[in-house]
């Protein structure tokens, strides 16, 4: 996505969405000169893209905005987390690291509109690729679409306290905070929509990672309710939710490699992460020293020093990640999802089904996968499968959205750079409304007619 690009007509009859498919358009799409065969070729209106023409572009779009929303919203976790610090000068940042979420004018200002954006314009593909079905150029664009909106909606799901799904100029009341575990239930059906058209056209990766986003989703909706009202960690903090267990299983057998993943990718040919634009480039956030050892400038990572508890060494998958993510510049991938959280959750639920040999198992499964020794509580006594187990989500799901602080939530462990009091401290306080939406919606100011 371009970001210089910024014209004032195309934001006022298309909104932002407009600009992000425009500007992928621009990237992307050959052959299709007749979509921006007008006057002004800036100027494009609704109806010039109610056209079967414009479904893949449209889809790219959602792509872009959603990319961007889940990366800059990593950002925002990741600093909430214990898993980078504040080093720069962005006021946000160093109240995200203190713990701080629930100021309007804050971070969750910048969250909800990035996700209200990306959520509207992967319905809005939905729709028209759903009109234009039996003329798509290309035959995966309503499963990609269904795919992108389900993994909006779980991220919503899985960050927000509350969320309006406004239509552009219909406003929508607050959904409630009560009533956000729904959410989980639009994303899975999207991702099951995904997945049977996936299949209908042989889409067997979208297939795959739609199966894989429905475990993930099915696994937080049953964790939601353990942390909602936020108040305390829950005495019983593990996950062994059935859905989610045969969906790991089912794409566990059928990955086309081991050591599978569904990752955004970003590039120089269509936009930037904002993880390595913030982390690698600017530099307000450094990698914390809950992980590695830092210079003396404060400011480069020297050595990773959270180490594996079976082998007694700086973990080498934490090593791996941290090193190729900085190597990146402003282009780090990020994953999603994968194969190793489908053995963490089907360890999980072992755990919690207190089947140790099966979780072991699991586990041991990841280990292999991280060429690193397997765990036999015989010789690793002081180490439990709880503590395995949170060890290896703690490594294996580093820098993934949301991971993380719900793990910190729910197993207890603050940030050391948690102020005391801090919402934060509450275990499982998430972004709330911004204030953007909460000066301009009539429901929430109480002023509709």
């Amino acid at each position: 996505m371009q970001r210089e690009y910024n014209d004032s007509c195309s934001r006022t009859r298309l909104g932002r969405w407009g600009v992000a498919f425009v500007a992928t358009l621009a990237l992307t799409t050959t052959g299709c000169d007749s979509l921006l065969d007008v006057e002004n070729p800036n100027n494009v209106i609704q109806s010039d893209l109610e056209d079967a023409s414009s479904v893949n572009a449209l889809v790219n779009g959602a792509l872009a905005l959603a990319a961007d929303a889940i990366g800059d919203l990593n950002v925002s976790t990741t600093a909430l987390s214990d898993e980078v610090y504040h080093t720069g000068s962005q006021n946000w940042a160093a109240e995200l690291v203190v713990g701080s979420i629930t100021n309007p004018e804050g971070r969750s200002n910048e969250v909800f509109n990035e996700l209200a954006e990306a959520r509207w314009m992967a319905d809005e593909a939905i729709g028209t690729a759903e009109e234009f079905a039996a003329e798509l150029t290309v035959p995966s664009d309503l499963a990609r679409a269904n795919l992108i909106s389900g993994m909006v909606y779980m991220t919503i799901a899985d960050n927000m306290e509350d969320f309006t799904f406004s239509n552009r100029t219909e406003v929508a009341p607050p959904i409630g905070e009560s009533n956000m575990q729904s959410v989980y239930d639009i994303a899975l059906d999207r991702l099951t929509t995904a997945e049977s058209e996936a299949a209908a056209v042989g889409a067997t990766s979208i297939v795959l990672a739609s199966r894989a986003l429905q475990a993930r989703t099915h696994w937080a909706k049953a964790l939601w309710p353990k942390l909602n009202p936020p108040g305390s960690a829950p005495a019983d903090p593990l996950i062994d939710n059935a859905q989610a267990n045969a969906l790991a299983e089912q794409v566990l057998s059928s990955i086309p490699e081991p050591d599978w993943t569904y990752d955004l990718g970003f590039s120089s040919s269509s936009q930037s992460n904002p993880m390595g634009s913030w982390i690698i480039n600017r530099r307000e956030f450094q990698v914390s020293t809950v992980y590695v050892r830092l210079n003396v400038s404060g400011r480069e990572v020297e050595a990773v020093t959270l180490l594996d508890p079976v082998e007694g060494i700086p973990d080498p998958t934490l090593e791996s990640t941290i090193f190729t993510f900085l190597e990146q510049g402003l282009y780090p991938q990020l994953t999603v999802v994968s194969a190793r959280e489908m053995h963490l959750i089907l360890a999980e639920a072992d755990l919690a089904a207190g089947d140790d040999a099966a979780a072991m198992g699991h586990l041991n499964d990841v280990r292999a996968l991280r060429g690193v020794a397997a765990y036999d509580p015989a010789t690793n006594s002081d180490t439990s499968l709880m503590e395995l187990l949170q060890h290896e989500r703690q490594v294996n799901l580093f820098f993934q959205p949301t991971r993380r602080i719900w793990d910190q939530y729910r197993f207890d462990v603050d940030s050391p750079f948690w102020a005391p009091g801090s919402d934060a401290t509450r275990n499982g306080q998430l972004f709330i409304i911004g204030q953007d939406e909460s000066v301009s919606n009539c429901y929430i100011l109480g002023t509709c007619s």
